[in-house]
């Protein structure tokens, strides 16, 4: 790859010039390519905070291949061995790249520290592993697991992800246990929402709120519960969990929006003839964000992630099932 230094350039470090002229590759990955002396201007090596002047030419060997190599994280002239990924204790990584970091949330975990929270929020654990760059661009519920976007690197990447979450060019899938059993069995609730900012009822149906939209599709059903995927089309704050309720089928637990702050054995399954013992079968909210399809912030094309159903929900099917 050869490139000519405009006049207006002049005075311009190589690296960030040639960050703004391929917008194929992120900057980060241009200073590894230039750090390791693959660079040239005007036929010598040089260095990534090297000052243009017009009328350089900048060659780049092999620049789209080692980009490549650079991405999957090999080193130059070192055999490709797999690599480790960083997580805190319990995340598992479901992708990452220079402007993404995909993860699959647990249950309990907090956004961000506040009022009532005194553990580590995951924005501050996701940037002391993976770089303070790492920025949080959507939420999820403290007790809600599944996909989690973060953003990396650039902050280009930040916030053409923050805007297509505002904009809602952004397609989410949900599961959930909800009580009862939805009729009809799919639908759509549109119901605008009010944030009240009150602790006891934050959220609420309301007329002077915000327009909400919800899809839902009942997969499974048993004699009090039922299995749904929920598609939001907008993303508006505890809209799955006030939507529920309202249409009259809240999650199976929530203690604010529902019935129940916990289910036993018994509650679930109360064909079965139990001893003293009713066993503690769940204790937070089943909700799981399954999937998230969106446009990659350096790449443009469309991707969609999913995390598998976790340990808790899937046992909680496995007894209503049986």
């Amino acid at each position: 790859m050869r490139l000519s230094v405009p006049a207006e350039s002049a005075g311009a470090r190589l690296d960030r010039f040639l960050a703004g002229a391929l917008s194929h590759a992120s900057r980060a990955s241009i200073m590894k390519y230039l750090k390791e002396g693959l660079g040239l201007v005007n036929g010598l090596p040089a260095k990534p905070g090297l000052a243009l002047r017009g009328g350089d030419v900048v060659e780049l060997p092999g620049f789209g291949e080692r980009i490549k190599e650079i991405r999957r994280g090999v080193a130059r002239g070192v055999p490709a061995v797999p690599r480790v990924r960083r997580a805190p204790e319990g995340i598992v990584v479901l992708h990452q790249d220079d402007h993404l970091l995909v993860i699959d949330k647990p249950p309990g975990v907090v956004m961000h520290p506040g009022k009532g929270h005194r553990e580590e929020g995951l924005d501050r654990m996701l940037a002391r592993s993976f770089g303070k760059a790492t920025r949080l661009v959507h939420r999820l519920d403290r007790d809600t697991s599944g996909v989690l976007v973060a953003a990396r690197g650039h902050p280009e990447s930040a916030r053409r992800l923050t805007e297509a979450f505002r904009e809602q060019d952004v397609r989410k899938s949900y599961l959930a246990l909800v009580a009862g059993c939805p009729e009809p069995p799919r639908g759509t609730i549109d119901l605008p929402l009010l944030d009240t900012q009150l602790v006891a009822s934050k959220v609420r149906v309301d007329p002077a709120g915000r327009r909400a939209i919800t899809d839902y599709e009942t997969l499974e059903s048993w004699r009090g519960f039922s299995w749904l995927r929920l598609n939001p089309r907008t993303g508006r704050k505890h809209q799955l969990r006030v939507h529920l309720a309202a249409i009259g089928h809240p999650l199976a637990v929530d203690r604010i929006y529902g019935r129940r702050r916990k289910l036993k054995l018994h509650d679930m399954r109360p064909d079965l003839d139990l001893t003293w013992k009713d066993p503690l079968v769940l204790a937070r909210t089943p909700l799981h964000a399954e999937s998230i399809t969106l446009r990659h912030p350096g790449t443009g094309r469309e991707v969609t992630f999913t995390a598998p159903l976790p340990a808790d929900l899937a046992g909680v099917l496995n007894i209503l099932r049986g």
